[in-house]
């Protein structure tokens, strides 16, 4: 710890001591023929011997400019418009002129220029295109054959995390698309990790606005953080991809391919991949949980505390996921323009997901007046298959009218197997129970979604009509075997007795429904409108089981009325809205409300026993929205809403899940639907020029008939567990965080905090028990480019957690973790580049034997060769200190539980990559200002 807080300070100090730079220029642009000053314009400063980058900023409402901090020397000021043509200034700073006045400055209107003049025009690095930041690729210098995902590490206010999530202007970035059109649909990672850079021209940052929005041109809250990738023209039209094949130390493997055929509108993509070394491929969704036929095991609203150790795995994939995969799959991408009106895509995956899981888990459960400890020991290997197809249609009928279909059709085949080993004792160690079991099932089942939005906008601006109609169908059968010997003991420690269960089980459930929603909106005035709704919706579910005993001596089955059942539920609602919104020059705002009718009915056959539900909900749901632009790129965001949460087909099912026999789960047929209360606030500012932003947020929630957890203890250490509604659940949480330029290291430095806390309520023997957690997490990170071929990453956090419990105050605990990290990439004479990451560690006061520092190492040495460096060898080492383990605690229930499970250890890999490129010429990006160092 001392030795970072030294090289810290061997960084910081310099900073200070040699920035002396005392130069400025300014000036003001006019427009050369309506003589009005030019907002918004971009001001780049360049050397003038290599046109590398020195600064950039903006003009103001009053076309001002100025650029200070700057060190004697020649330069060169860029400046460019969309809307002009560019224009250029030399100038020198020494010291008899340290201030450059420019005066006024004149661009021309690129529609005053005849057309047979033609001007080359160069991209600055940082572009403000209204609210989209747009910045030139070919401004960032990346490794050859690098993808996406390091290009924008390289772009200022832009962050992207080891596991591939990205953030931009401090929001998570849930879309990346390819020229305007979603690439392997709504998985960001796709794009970023299987294009590469050299394909892009552009890189654009924006928020997308929902379907609703841009038919009405107010905001409606749902837009979405957005990146478009614009590709160079010569990718447009040709072939262009990589390969990728490696092999490891201990049986480990790496296979990776992605294709690409362009040619204008029509685009086919085709990605392919194979591995043993948690490298995720295509994001993978568990159809089955969408028609109940697994329990689904709720915590009510507490949130779990997790502490991690270790890293993400870097250069060798993925590290610390709880877990060892090995995942093979395919995927096809298509988009296309048919005839002059209908914008079509289409893409299929294949996934073969197979994670293998063993953990070793300390468990400490609350009673009234002692506490048990459960130890177990486990392993789970989960084989699932998975095909799914999406398809959309976007079809404009003429100016007015327009329809989108959108079918997506999926399948599942799950294999399970699980063998848990386990102890419960009392707190001086004497046993409750011991056991072990072993259970086995196969899951089939699929799902079919169809999405129709028709669209239709009036001669009148503002006056807009939309009918949207979703309808969902999913269904899945499976069988299982469980196996499970259970010994208990008399509190003194003597045996009491063992209980032995061999069953079989068959079960099937399907999921029919529809939403149907229409929109009419009345402009008002000049800058309001109105916006009337109303939907209806119905789903109805089943869902039946049949367990049988096995009786092995007998070799009979008999029916196990206890654990069988017939259940079927319908869910239906009806919506009626009214809503007004209104916007100004730097505002805007809504205000409505809804009211709800909900009707919930069911039947259900559980063992003689046959019981009908009918119950009806009716609520008003407020709903309110207020933004306010102080300026370009700083703004203020309010939002407040309300929702109801239904109770889910597995919540309500009364029949118990014995798949662990000391933790049975049972559903309550009497559960009320939720109402949850949300407000939210965030403050966004960012110079994108300087490379400055700050963002702050705060939300909470607040829900009435909260479903949470009521736990029952039995004798012999039996935890029966049922869903109950309560009210007084709540979560406050937030964030802030700024990133400033280090301008003598051409870095950056970012610092930011969140925390959160939770007031959650579960029930011990019918005993309400509030659980209150708080969690902060402050962390810093440096950036710095020492040169164009070298540079570093520092970083440090720390997680604190307190939990405090009302039913036992003496178990109150407080712990936390650190982590420190620090990444290298270096380019070697040669063309050898050399990388490196490494992080540390530290858990405190969890379980005995959970309390470890762990050191994780993860390096990469590559060779570029071939024409064009399209090929590149690396020798990857994961984990060279052989230190990897992954532990993580759940403190937000009636327990207190850390968890240690296997995970990657050390490895080598020798990967080799061929860079494929078929177009129609090997153009570079446009003209372009190279930044050689952040």
């Amino acid at each position: 710890m001392k030795k970072l807080v030294y090289l810290i300070s061997f960084i910081a100090i310099p900073s200070i001591l040699f920035a002396q730079k005392n130069g400025s220029v300014k000036g003001i642009l006019y427009d050369s023929v309506a003589k009005h000053p030019i907002a918004s314009a971009t001001i780049t400063l360049l050397q003038q011997k290599d046109s590398s980058l020195i600064s950039f900023t903006m003009t103001d409402d009053q076309g001002r400019f100025m650029i200070d901090k700057i060190a004697n020397g020649k330069y060169r000021l860029l400046i460019t418009h969309v809307n002009y043509h560019n224009r250029s200034e030399q100038f020198v700073i020494d010291d008899s002129t340290h201030q450059k006045e420019l005066g006024q400055l004149y661009l021309s209107d690129l529609s005053q220029t005849l057309e047979a003049v033609v001007v080359t025009a160069e991209a600055p690095p940082v572009t403000l295109l209204g609210d989209t930041v747009q910045y030139n690729a070919g401004s960032f210098k990346v490794a050859p054959n690098a993808n996406v995902e390091q290009l924008l590490k390289k772009m200022p206010g832009v962050k992207v995390e080891k596991d591939g999530s990205i953030t931009a202007q401090g929001e998570k970035v849930k879309k990346v698309l390819v020229d305007g059109k979603e690439f392997f649909g709504n998985d960001p990672k796709l794009a970023t990790r299987n294009l590469s850079a050299d394909a892009v021209d552009k890189v654009q940052v924006y928020d997308k606005k929902s379907e609703q929005a841009e038919l009405t041109g107010f905001d409606d809250g749902n837009s979405q953080k957005t990146i478009n990738l614009k590709l160079k023209k010569d990718k447009t039209k040709g072939m262009f991809g990589k390969v990728t094949a490696g092999s490891g130390t201990d049986d480990r493997y790496q296979g990776r391919f992605n294709l690409n055929s362009f040619q204008g509108a029509r685009r086919l993509s085709i990605l392919g991949m194979a591995n043993n070394i948690n490298a995720d491929g295509f994001s993978f969704s568990d159809i089955m949980g969408a028609t109940g036929m697994r329990t689904v095991s709720s915590s009510g609203g507490g949130a779990v505390v997790v502490v991690e150790s270790g890293g993400s795995g870097g250069s060798g994939g993925g590290g610390n996921s709880g877990n060892i995969r090995t995942i093979w799959g395919t995927g096809l991408n298509y988009n296309d323009l048919i005839g002059k009106s209908t914008d079509f895509s289409a893409n299929y995956f294949f996934n073969n997901y197979n994670p293998v899981t063993r953990t070793e888990s300390n468990r400490t459960n609350f009673l009234n007046d002692s506490t048990w400890l459960y130890k177990q020991n486990s392993v789970t290997d989960n084989l699932n298959k998975s095909h799914k197809l999406n398809m959309v249609a976007d079809i404009k009928l003429d100016s007015f009218h327009s329809i989108r279909i959108a079918p997506q059709l999926s399948t599942q085949d799950t294999r399970n197997t699980a063998s848990r080993d386990f102890e419960t004792l009392t707190k001086d160690g004497s046993l409750i129970n011991e056991g072990s079991n072993r259970n086995f099932d196969h899951t089939k089942g699929y799902t079919f979604q169809n999405d129709i939005l028709f669209r239709k906008k009036f001669r009148r601006a503002g006056r807009t009509f939309s009918l949207n109609l979703q309808t969902n169908f999913n269904g899945s059968n499976g069988d299982g075997t469980l196996q499970s010997i259970n010994s208990f003991y008399k509190p003194a420690g003597s045996f009491l007795r063992k209980d032995s269960m061999n069953q079989r089980n068959e079960s099937s459930a399907d999921v029919k429904g529809y939403q149907a929603r229409a929109v009419y909106t009345e402009p008002l005035f000049r800058r309001s409108l109105l916006e009337f709704t109303v939907s209806n919706g119905y789903s109805r579910s089943s869902s039946s089981r049949t367990t049988w005993d096995i009786d092995s001596k007998l070799n009979q089955e008999v029916i196990n009325k206890d654990y069988t059942n017939d259940y079927s539920t319908s869910y239906g609602s009806t919506d009626a809205g009214v809503k007004f919104r209104s916007k100004g020059k730097k505002y805007e705002y809504s205000i409505g409300t809804s009211w709800q009718q909900a009707r919930l009915s069911g039947k259900i056959i559980a063992g003689v026993k046959d019981s009908l539900l009918q119950k009806s909900f009716y609520n008003f749901l407020p709903n309110a929205s207020f933004k306010y632009n102080f300026k370009q790129m700083h703004s203020l965001n309010f939002n407040y809403r309300t929702t109801t949460v239904q109770p889910t087909a597995s919540q309500l099912q009364p029949v118990p899940d014995n798949s662990d026999p000391l933790n049975i789960r049972e559903g309550n047929p009497d559960l009320k639907q939720e109402l949850k209360h949300s407000v939210s606030l965030n403050v966004m500012a960012i110079n994108p020029y300087k490379a400055r932003s700050l963002f702050f947020y705060i939300s909470a929630w607040y829900s009435n008939n909260k479903i949470v957890d009521s736990d029952t203890l039995l004798e012999g250490g039996i935890r029966s567990t049922k869903p109950v509604n309560t009210d007084g659940v709540y979560s406050i949480a937030g964030a802030l965080n700024t990133s400033l330029p280090l301008n003598f290291f051409k870095g950056a430095i970012r610092v930011g905090s969140n925390f959160t806390f939770n007031n959650n309520k579960q029930f011990l023997n019918r005993k309400e028990n509030r659980v209150r957690s708080f969690a902060m997490g402050p962390d810093v990170k440096l950036d710095l480019s020492f040169t164009d071929k070298f540079d570093m990453q520092f970083s440090a956090g720390i997680n604190f957690n307190n939990v405090r419990y009302a039913l036992r105050p003496e178990l109150n605990n407080k712990y936390f973790s650190q982590e420190y990290g620090t990444e290298a990439n270096w380019e070697l004479p040669k063309k050898f580049y050399l990388s490196s990451e490494f992080s540390y560690v530290v858990n405190n006061r969890l379980a005995d034997g959970f309390n470890l520092r762990v050191p994780l190492w993860n390096a990469s040495v590559s060779k570029h060769f071939l024409k064009n460096d399209r090929g590149e060898l690396k020798l990857s080492a994961f984990d060279l200190l052989n230190k990897n383990v992954d532990i993580s605690r759940n403190a937000s229930r009636n327990y207190i539980e850390d968890v240690r499970s296997t995970v990657l250890k050390r490895y080598f890999m020798l990967t080799f990559t061929y860079s494929l490129n078929k177009t129609g010429g090997g153009a570079e990006s446009g003209p372009g200002i190279r930044i050689i160092n952040r």
